[in-house]
């Protein structure tokens, strides 16, 4: 038996040039490495199991197109439309806007009220997201302006951009929800790529949010905090059974981030020296593979999405 997972990725940006020339839009490169880790899985954790195949169809949300809600799993509507693949999760890609810009972004306000559609009326449909999905998923979903306890928001990290492999001490939850992808990393500690200088905060109300410590993060049940580093409190969100997102991108690797910076410092403003620090904390092609844990993270990932969490 053969378990298909469609997934509509929601592309929110144009990658770098140059590695948009060599592997297409974010939505080719989450195709790559989930069908990549399906085709792994099926060949170990899931060798007695049902097959998984992984099917992706992009959306240029900047272009205004969505999938159509009748062909997510479990239609909403009273006149359900038969589909012959409906949509079983749906991806927000990484990009550069922030979304404290909301206010002053059309097409940012379209997506946050297609994340809470999904969410709210489409429990069968799973949610994902990288870096501003990530982000975008916390103000649409975690943020609840009515809330007496804790603030939730995305800023611009006052501590500055992360940029290259960082290492995320996954919360002891987090780690126990996906033993067999994410059991094997020792202290719990993930080493993934970054690339980003916006982060999610969220913290009961009066606490005072320093510049050197990160407050202790409050968020309502039943969403869990992946992780953490030093200056980003929250590198992922995970509501067992319907959403995990992440800050980091398991679906880059040296090429692409190597890309990314050499694209970003002139734009940035970044002298020499913080290019060279950012592209040595990248890595290099001669360790590639070996140097962070980008397949396990996706592992967990294609686990969720198949609906196997302890």
């Amino acid at each position: 038996m053969v378990h298909n997972i469609h997934i509509a990725v929601l592309d929110v940006d144009i990658p770098a040039r140059r590695l948009y020339e060599a592997r297409g839009l974010c939505s080719a490169h989450f195709r790559t490495i989930l069908r990549e880790t399906a085709t792994r899985l099926n060949e170990t954790f899931f060798a007695d199991k049902d097959q998984l195949e992984v099917k992706i169809t992009p959306y240029d949300i900047r272009g205004g197109h969505y999938p159509d809600l009748y062909k997510l799993r479990g239609d909403a509507s009273q006149n359900q439309i038969p589909v012959a693949s409906p949509i079983d999760a749906v991806l927000i890609t990484g990009g550069s806007p922030g979304v404290y810009e909301m206010d002053h972004s059309p097409w940012m306000q379209e997506l946050e009220k297609f994340v809470k559609t999904v969410y709210n009326q489409y429990p069968e449909v799973r949610i994902l997201g990288t870096c501003f999905g990530h982000q975008m998923i916390s103000h649409a979903l975690v943020r609840n302006p009515e809330d007496t306890v804790r603030d939730v928001w995305v800023e611009k990290c006052p501590l500055g951009r992360e940029v290259g492999i960082y290492t995320v001490q996954l919360e002891k939850t987090f780690l126990q929800s996906f033993p067999a992808a994410l059991g094997q990393l020792p202290e719990g500690k993930l080493r993934i790529q970054m690339f980003h200088g916006d982060r999610v905060m969220a913290v009961e109300k009066g606490t005072p949010v320093s510049l050197v410590e990160s407050p202790p993060v409050s968020l309502p049940a039943p969403w869990v905090n992946i992780g953490s580093t030093p200056i980003c409190p929250i590198q992922g969100l995970y509501h067992p059974g319907r959403v995990l997102s992440v800050q980091g991108h398991y679906e880059m690797d040296v090429f692409g981030m190597t890309k990314m910076c050499l694209e970003s410092a002139p734009v940035m403003g970044w002298k020499e020296s913080k290019l060279a620090l950012f592209l040595e904390q990248v890595g290099d092609d001669l360790n590639e593979g070996g140097q962070d844990d980008s397949k396990a993270f996706a592992s967990a990932v294609v686990c969720f999405l198949a609906g196997v969490e302890q």
